[in-house]
């Protein structure tokens, strides 16, 4: 009967240890589109490749400060030169950046490749974005966030900001911010649509949507009448004239609050 016991317990160990290892050993389910070079940053602090493409690595917030930069270039220091996969999981930007993954080959054979910007996040080089994509394993997570609406000091890499504030969001011009405010207009283009927290312009903020994404929101029942007088909480970079624009790259960047 011990014998029988025992021999129950190790096949009992070795049928639940086996997902255990296998979730250990998570890799990207689309293969690398092409082996590139890495030479560095380009002036905006951005992956550089040695053919001259800009990227912006999926999953990772912009850096907000010349420390988070300087950290940001020293965990690629290593990398310059090396040979990397490139996936690239859109078309580029309004800056010119590829968003894309980039992943460090093994040096064993059937090993699985490493995702960069995961990396860079496990040794504090950069701060997380939610985006669809920005993991091969993980469903992306908003980083935590206390609110700051017009306090001088941030007490968090993240800062909320009310949209209809024209100072606080000026002032966290070219950040990645939190962005709230209650919908006042809805003005859809050919290829942008505008969440504009005022009737009037440079009154406050405006959500920037792309065509596709608008598209998708819209199949999911958002529409132009539906969102009048709505809260909605966005995450992104304030740019645009006057700082007033944010630019919204994903579904998983918006939230209505009621």
């Amino acid at each position: 009967m011990r014998v029988k016991s025992l021999l129950a317990i190790v096949i009992f160990v070795a049928l639940t240890a086996e997902p255990v290892r296998a979730a250990s050993s998570c890799t990207p389910d689309d293969p690398p589109a092409a082996t590139v070079l890495l030479s560095g940053l380009d002036p905006a602090g951005d992956p550089l490749l040695a053919n001259g493409r800009r990227l912006r690595l999926v999953g990772l917030a912009p850096r907000q400060s010349s420390e988070e930069t300087s950290r940001f270039d020293a965990g690629l220091r290593d990398l310059l030169g090396r040979p990397l996969h490139l996936t690239i999981l859109g078309e580029a930007d309004r800056w010119g950046r590829l968003p894309a993954r980039l992943s460090i080959p093994s040096a064993s054979p059937g090993e699985p490749a490493q995702d960069l910007a995961q990396l860079l996040l496990q040794l504090g080089a950069a701060l997380p974005l939610p985006e669809p994509g920005s993991s091969p394993c993980e469903a992306p997570q908003k980083p935590a966030v206390q609110k700051t609406v017009t306090s001088g000091t941030q007490v968090s890499s993240l800062t909320a900001i009310d949209g209809h504030d024209l100072a606080a969001v000026k002032a966290q011009e070219g950040r990645y911010v939190m962005l709230e405010g209650r919908i006042a207009s809805v003005g859809e283009r050919s290829q942008r649509t505008y969440l504009n927290f005022s009737r009037r312009p440079k009154e406050a903020a405006s959500i920037v949507l792309s065509r596709s994404l608008w598209r998708e929101l819209k199949s999911t029942g958002w529409t132009a009448s539906h969102l009048g007088g709505k809260r909605l909480r966005a995450y992104g970079v304030l740019s645009g004239r006057d700082g007033l624009l944010l630019e919204v790259a994903s579904r998983t960047a918006l939230e209505l609050i009621d």
